[in-house]
């Protein structure tokens, strides 16, 4: 009789929860995840409002805006009594997560406290199925009344966040609604689905660029530090269903043995759950590595929490797929089959049917697993949590580095405040010398900052300021070497630029915290990047500026001065969603360089050099530049690590072609009319092949390919600077650039006409030896020594072919001056006299 009414009475506060939570279903008017229906993210908050407002198991928390200016939201979901303790349960959290306890007390605080686990979705726009399944996982832990969702409700704070991308997964739902049930029901979305990154919103957790970016690392990593990192993408190797931890090959030697073990464990639990659930295709060790530093589930690693991606199959939006055996391959790239059992892929899946429910079922397996494991060893979470951050600041008071000094005389200083700041809001202690000191035997002004090693996010530290030096893996004793997920090395100092002095030995030195890290006023210093800034201000107000011979900035004339204005900038945007464009974007932005977005009809209309002093062509093979996507032509739209593209569909007319013939010819013109063509890495193509401007490639450019031996997959070189060119004004003579595939120059005019170096120039050089600082280059020889950055005159115009990108994802700061001052110096017009300032305005407002 007890346990019946024990029974009974669960029954009832289940059925009492269930009435009052509505279900997805019933908000929506049909299920998530069925066939050619997306929910949007007005939708989406709409549902979770109404959760927020019938259950106490639930608190619906804005946390920021978007870049477009949509709300960013997180839903704590636990049991009520923990919600209503939410704050005190946090800060138990943040003294474990940083150490601020002893043993004695991080044990007693280990069995209070509660471990954190965060959920998120829709990252990656396209990748439709996680934003689609969050309304599925927030009922289900508010609604089950099993004894393991109890459980998990009792020792687990979950963080969900519906959508981490709100702009992308409104562009990509309206996009397919606009074509469901035409012949364009697959096609590509045409633009970046998120303001300047596009895809490439996963590659900015260091450097925090991205406003989303910013506000979901101060969550992480200043308030609420999760235990388990969990980020949901959709691109496994096919024909696998889901791709979940361990990692592939190599790890990164900062990752904590204890961070990576973990994820080995939530990554054995989910497939044993995967398991019992009879449900096919998961895989594992096999693309995704554990190298990089940069990603959603790759930067929590590095301070002591378990990033976990997992990759859910997908086709394409809403639209389903049936697979016949003889659509999927017999083995996966790696060599492995996938039609038997192996040990990372125990279950082949043979085909069948797959759709967005499909998938959203297989991401609730993944997060009940998750949240199981958490409930079942919460307390060892919390403990462990401690006693990584512990280790961490003993082993910096015990072994080298003792600590990083950035000395107050910076070459560029607005770079390196910077810098600082990405490391603070990163969770990095900066602190700075009240008096001068001595460390590593070198004196130190006041001011100067301190990066003490001695902190509970130490990993995280040393992997962005020491050079990465990627292994050499190999298939065997003599086959090729593996070959990074992403880039091989991103060195932060190196990128931007700053001088970071790595200290070996103990030190004494009078510090205090930098609770904020002020960044210089701008000043027409050109060594500093805020120069950019102090000049647009004073062209905006209408104050006249000047360059001297030397590229010094100031606002009175001098002999050989040549007055600067505002330059009048292009910028080609394809349809393709050129990633390499948005970033470029970000940084004229930033500098306050104003630019128009032209496209294809805009470059063959002609009348470019009326309009335009610059034109830049963004890192986009000369292909793609002159063709885009063609009319007909079948596109692939779902990402596959190994094999085709899975989906494939047709671009809207609307959308394809490139700048054609018409537009190349017009490019022509412009530059020999007196325009600057600019041209990024790949997109040297272009003038390489149709202009007539006595320089070559040495390799083949695109996205780490290379000829012969050459390959780089991204890393950081050295390089030589010629800074008596303008577009050099501000380089310091040795410098470093980052490169991935890349292009090295040769001149190949005879020497008779090259004489007076008017016709082509060379402004950047590789290094002539030991070009690699940082990462993995094959076949450094071909570019050592050759030149990287070069003019070429053409009529009365000039072309800048750039072998790197000055501007890569916005992290290289170093060499952002190399494309400012080339915009720059589109617009400079002599200064005859003191009164050239009034007529070139004149001639300004003409223009």
């Amino acid at each position: 009789m007890w346990f019946r009414a024990c029974r009974l009475a669960l029954l009832a506060a289940w059925l009492a929860v269930a009435a009052a939570v509505p279900t997805p279903r019933q908000h929506y008017g049909f299920t998530p995840g069925e066939d050619y229906k997306l929910v949007d993210y007005n939708q989406l908050i709409a549902y979770f409002q109404r959760l927020d407002a019938a259950s106490e198991r639930l608190q619906l928390v804005e946390f920021g805006r978007t870049s477009l200016g949509k709300p960013m939201y997180v839903a704590f979901i636990s049991s009520e009594e923990n919600l209503r303790r939410l704050e005190h349960l946090r800060s138990i959290n943040r003294r474990l997560a940083l150490a601020q306890a002893s043993l004695a007390e991080a044990s007693d605080l280990a069995r209070q406290g509660k471990v954190f686990v965060w959920i998120d979705s829709g990252l990656h726009a396209t990748e439709v199925a996680p934003s689609q399944h969050a309304s599925d996982l927030a009922y289900r832990m508010l609604s089950d009344e099993s004894p393991e969702f109890r459980r998990i409700r009792d020792k687990v704070i979950l963080l969900q966040i519906p959508c981490i991308n709100p702009d992308g997964l409104d562009m990509v739902v309206h996009w397919y609604r606009q074509n469901v049930g035409t012949p364009y029901e697959l096609a590509p979305l045409p633009r970046l689905y998120q303001k300047y990154a596009g895809h490439d919103n996963n590659r900015d957790w260091f450097m925090l660029n991205l406003t989303e970016t910013r506000h979901v690392t101060r969550l992480l990593f200043q308030e609420w530090f999760p235990h388990i990192v969990y980020n949901q993408h959709q691109s496994p190797p096919f024909p696998a269903r889901i791709f979940v931890p361990p990692y592939a090959e190599p790890l990164n030697p900062n990752i904590p043995a204890a961070v990576m073990e973990g994820i080995h464990l939530i990554g054995s639990a989910m497939k044993e759950r995967f398991a019992r659930e009879n449900k096919s295709g998961v895989l594992s060790y096999h693309g995704f590595d554990a190298w990089w530093n940069g990603g959603l589930r790759s930067v929590p690693a590095f301070h002591n929490m378990h990033g976990i991606l997992t990759e859910t199959a997908a086709y394409a939006y809403g639209t389903p797929r049936e697979y016949k055996a003889e659509d999927l391959p017999e083995r996966f790239s790696n060599g492995i089959p996938t039609r038997e059992p192996s040990v990372f892929y125990q279950r082949p899946w043979l085909g069948g049917r797959w759709s967005v429910r499909d998938a959203i079922e297989y991401m609730l397996t993944a997060d009940f697993a998750i949240l199981d494991l958490a409930a079942a060893r919460a307390e060892e979470f919390l403990l462990k949590a401690w006693q990584m951050a512990h280790d961490n600041i003993q082993l910096g008071r015990s072994s080298p580095p003792f600590a990083y000094v950035l000395p107050r005389e910076q070459w560029d200083l607005s770079s390196a405040v910077a810098m600082l700041e990405r490391l603070q809001l990163g969770g990095i202690e900066v602190r700075h010398a009240t008096r001068p000191f001595t460390a590593g035997g070198k004196q130190y002004s006041a001011g100067s900052w301190v990066l003490l090693a001695a902190q509970p996010f130490r990993p995280y530290l040393l992997d962005l300021l020491e050079p990465q030096k990627y292994p050499e893996l190999r298939a065997g004793t003599t086959g090729p070497t593996k070959r990074p997920y992403d880039v091989a090395g991103w060195t932060l100092s190196l990128n931007m630029g700053v001088t970071v002095e790595r200290i070996d030995a103990p030190f004494e030195a009078p510090l205090e915290v930098a609770s904020k890290t002020e960044p210089p006023s701008p000043s027409l210093d050109v060594r500093q990047n805020h120069a950019f800034i102090a000049l647009a201000q004073a062209l905006e107000a209408g104050q006249t500026v000047w360059r001297a011979a030397d590229g010094a900035l100031s606002t009175s004339p001098t002999a050989g001065s040549r007055e600067i204005r505002r330059p009048r900038v292009a910028l080609y945007e394809p349809w393709t969603a050129n990633m390499d464009a948005g970033w470029t974007q970000w940084v004229l932005d930033q500098y306050r360089v104003p630019y128009t977005l032209v496209h294809n009809e805009d470059v063959r209309k002609g009348g470019l050099r009326a309009r335009f002093d610059a034109f830049i062509l963004a890192s986009q093979s000369a292909a793609s530049i002159l063709h885009g996507y063609k009319l007909g032509e079948r596109i692939g739209g779902a990402r596959s690590l190994s094999g085709p593209y899975d989906a494939r569909g047709l671009q809207r007319p609307e959308y394809t072609g490139g700048i054609g013939v018409d537009g190349l010819a017009e490019l022509d013109r412009f530059v020999r009319q007196g325009g600057l063509l600019i041209a990024l890495d790949a997109a040297t193509e272009l003038p390489l092949q149709f202009f007539d401007i006595g320089v070559r490639g040495v390799l083949r450019s695109g996205e780490g390919e290379g000829t012969g031996e050459y390959y780089n997959p991204g890393s950081i070189l050295r390089i030589t600077v010629d800074t008596s060119h303008p577009v050099a004004a501000g380089m310091p003579a040795a410098a470093y650039a980052f490169s991935s595939g890349g292009q090295a120059f040769e001149i190949t005019l005879e020497p008779s006409w090259n004489r007076d170096e008017r016709l082509v120039r060379t402004i950047v050089r590789y290094a002539d030896k030991n070009v690699l600082a940082s990462g993995w280059l094959s076949g450094e020889r071909q570019i050592a020594g050759r030149p990287a950055v070069v003019e070429a005159r053409m009529g009365q115009g000039r072309v800048i072919l750039f072998g790197f990108r000055p501007q890569f994802r916005g992290q290289t700061f170093g060499t952002f001056k190399l494309l400012l001052n080339a915009l720059y110096e589109s617009a400079t017009v002599p200064a005859r006299s003191a009164g050239a300032s009034a007529h070139s305005a004149a001639l300004q407002d003409q223009r």
